[in-house]
């Protein structure tokens, strides 16, 4: 049944960049149907409080002029407004606007919605050139459409800092996939939300689909609305990929990465596997393979980015970093362990933040959005230099007694961009995370245990109330119950009760709160007759039941009673 209730969802990554955004700044903000731009940034533009101005495609580009005038929200632009009331042609109304944008001391921003649909006509693409083209002034752009392409073309000239958004930061965290999801009246198992999720790329119109339709004929519907709304015009380009003919240049890779129609590389991408693939939720509505490609002509701009990796290798003497991130905090510099504890708070704050961070590595205005979001831009500069400093200090004691460039390089600030360096440092839930998506795609009992001997805990247990943190955290949660789910019913298919047990105790421990788990457990211990411990187990998995008003299954509690109780029970 179809829920009207609506749920805020927040994209802290797109709010990151634009809040980055200078002004005369230009935004290019793109991505398929589903991921919400235009709501994602109308929540930006209002909690930001700086006027705005939309422009929308209408009709034609007249009407989308007269529409920004009658808009209630944003402030007056004058000129427009007399040139629509006299109703001046086009031309003159775009000269106005124009006008406009210049002479506002104050900054405005200009959102124009749509804007790859204006760039597909001639007088639109005019437009949206003279827009982008204009001597700088105090005045943002935004531009927003589905295709990158046009985008470009439109922004190709501009004089002004460029920045381009994709779909990744439009993309839903597992707990709003669960919100959206609840809101329709979803109840099934939050493994299963969470492979959709990740199935999708991430797109939240394609998880409210699929989760409301499952009261009609849920293949149909969401498959329908994939191949018209999401993948659209770009249905002919995924097929010609997936067929493996010819070859692909990266820069068209990362143009339909950045709409949500291709996932990248584990190393690019967090939801990537073992290289360029189809979301299987639109391979699925195409009838195409979701494999990775293993065609694709990486281009002179993957091997530039290689020879620039290999240019720097690691030196041989310099000790390695294990980061054990999963459970309290223990790191391992070579031989020595150190403690979360004897980090400072903020150093230990950035280490994990930069974990979080795909090939470990953040701009500084990410870090310091995430980790000094009150201060002031000098003194975020000030406290990320310092964090900086005494993580160095802490992964190697020696670092202030070092000649200049002789120092293990574990934290790489350079520019504008703060990382790990990849080759000297290693997290476990990177490994963990690696491990799920390899299951994933193969299982494997040998990676499977090796991601249960990783986990000692949930990762960042020292910064609980972190919400980037609680985001990793339940990645790896939901991907780790889903690979033991999927285990220990293969297990038990094959007859190996014992691995089953196992498998599932182990997955009880990472997370106690499943009831689901705690049932499957207590009925795995009573088909071998251990009978005390099946009771405890189904009393926990009874009581998590009952305490968020669901009435466990009759045969759960049978196994809450004692044996000669539940005798007399049956001979009733």
């Amino acid at each position: 049944m179809r829920s009207d209730a609506q749920v805020r969802v927040d994209r802290p990554l797109l709010e990151e960049h634009l809040a980055a955004l200078p002004p005369s700044g230009l935004a290019l903000i793109a991505g398929s149907a589903g991921y919400g731009k235009s709501s994602a940034v109308a929540s930006w533009c209002t909690r930001s409080g700086e006027p705005t101005r939309w422009l929308r495609a209408a009709r034609d580009l007249h009407d989308a002029l007269a529409l920004a005038v009658d808009e209630d929200e944003g402030i007056r632009l004058p000129r427009l407004a007399r040139a629509m009331r006299r109703n001046a042609d086009t031309g003159a109304g775009i000269a106005a606007l124009l006008g406009d944008l210049g002479a506002l001391g104050g900054g405005l921003t200009l959102v124009i919605d749509d804007a790859d649909r204006l760039a597909g006509e001639a007088e639109g693409l005019a437009t949206l050139r003279a827009i982008a083209e204009r001597a700088p002034d105090r005045s943002r752009v935004i531009l927003i459409g589905r295709r990158v392409a046009g985008l470009r073309l439109a922004s190709a000239r501009a004089r002004r800092s460029v920045v381009e958004i994709g779909a990744q930061a439009l993309r839903l965290s597992p707990l709003q996939a669960r919100q959206i999801a609840e809101a329709r009246g979803w109840r099934g198992a939050p493994t299963l939300l969470e492979e959709l999720r990740r199935s999708a790329a991430g797109n939240g119109g394609v998880v409210a689909a699929w989760t409301t339709a499952r009261a009609g004929d849920p293949e149909f519907e969401v498959h329908d609305f994939v191949r018209r709304d999401v993948v659209g015009g770009s249905a002919p380009t995924l097929r010609r990929l997936a067929s493996r003919e010819g070859a692909a240049d990266i820069e068209l890779l990362e143009s339909l990465w950045s709409e949500g129609l291709l996932l990248a590389p584990a190393s690019e991408d967090e939801l990537g596997g073992e290289g360029w693939s189809l979301p299987h939720v639109i391979a699925d509505a195409l009838q195409l393979s979701p494999e990775p490609f293993s065609h694709i002509t990486r281009g002179e701009k993957a091997r530039r980015l290689e020879r620039h990796r290999s240019a720097t290798p690691a030196e041989p003497s310099q000790e390695r970093v294990q980061v054990r991130d999963l459970g309290p905090i223990e790191i391992l510099v070579g031989n020595v362990r150190l403690d979360g504890t004897q980090i400072r708070p903020r150093s230990l704050a950035l280490l994990l933040f930069l974990a979080t961070r795909p090939r470990h590595t953040a701009t500084r205005e990410e870090v310091i959005e995430a980790l000094w979001p009150d201060a002031e831009p000098e003194g975020g500069v000030n406290s990320l230099n310092q964090a900086i400093y005494h993580l160095r200090r802490a992964l190697d004691p020696a670092y202030d007694d070092r000649p200049t460039g002789e120092a293990a390089a574990y934290v790489r600030h350079e520019s504008e961009v703060v990382s790990m360096h990849p080759e000297l440092v290693s997290f476990d839930s990177a490994a963990a995370l690696r491990g799920i998506d390899a299951i994933r795609r193969r299982a494997s009992a040998e990676e499977l245990d090796v991601i249960l001997d990783l986990y000692r805990g949930p990762f960042g247990a020292d910064l609980p109330f972190e919400g980037w943190a609680t985001e990793h955290r339940d990645a790896i949660e939901v991907g780790i119950v889903a690979a033991v789910e999927r285990a220990a019913i293969a297990a038990h298919d094959a007859g190996e009760i014992d691995r089953a047990i196992d498998i599932v105790g182990r997955a009880v421990r990472i997370d106690p709160a499943n009831a689901d788990l705690a049932e499957s457990l207590a009925m795995l211990l009573a088909e071998v007759g251990a009978v005390a411990a099946s009771r405890r187990a189904a009393n926990r998995a009874s009581g998590m039941l009952r305490e968020v008003g669901v009435e466990p299954p009759l045969e759960l509690v049978r196994l809450t009673r004692p044996v000669s109780d539940a005798r007399r029970h049956e001979q009733r």
